[in-house]
């Protein structure tokens, strides 16, 4: 037996400017499902609730384009990795970067 396939046009129920150039990455939070977050070629990292239009928290500190953004599971932290290989993560509780916690890779 086989399953037909069915191809629906996408619907478009709201339309949100995420980032002033391309957004290169997007998740969203495990824990509550109302948590999200980009990456863009801006270098920034901007966090939404999705059930506002409006970024919430925008992070900054990489110098090149965000091209992955993960949220750990309890949706405290934010790990945001670029171009560059430099990885950032940010401590949503204390609503700053931690110095110590820059890191690159080769």
């Amino acid at each position: 037996s086989w399953l037909p396939v069915v191809t629906l046009p996408p619907i478009l129920s709201q339309e949100i400017v995420a980032h002033a150039s391309n957004v290169s990455s997007l998740v969203l939070g495990k824990a509550s499902g109302r948590l999200l977050a980009t990456g863009g070629d801006d270098c920034r990292v901007n966090l939404w609730s999705v059930n506002k239009p409006n970024c919430i928290m925008s992070l900054t500190g990489h110098t090149s384009p965000v091209e992955s953004v993960r949220l750990n599971t309890p949706e405290e932290l934010i790990v945001a990795g670029s171009q560059s290989g430099s990885i950032r993560v940010w401590d949503l509780e204390a609503l700053c970067l931690p110095p110590a916690e820059e890191l690159s890779c080769l």
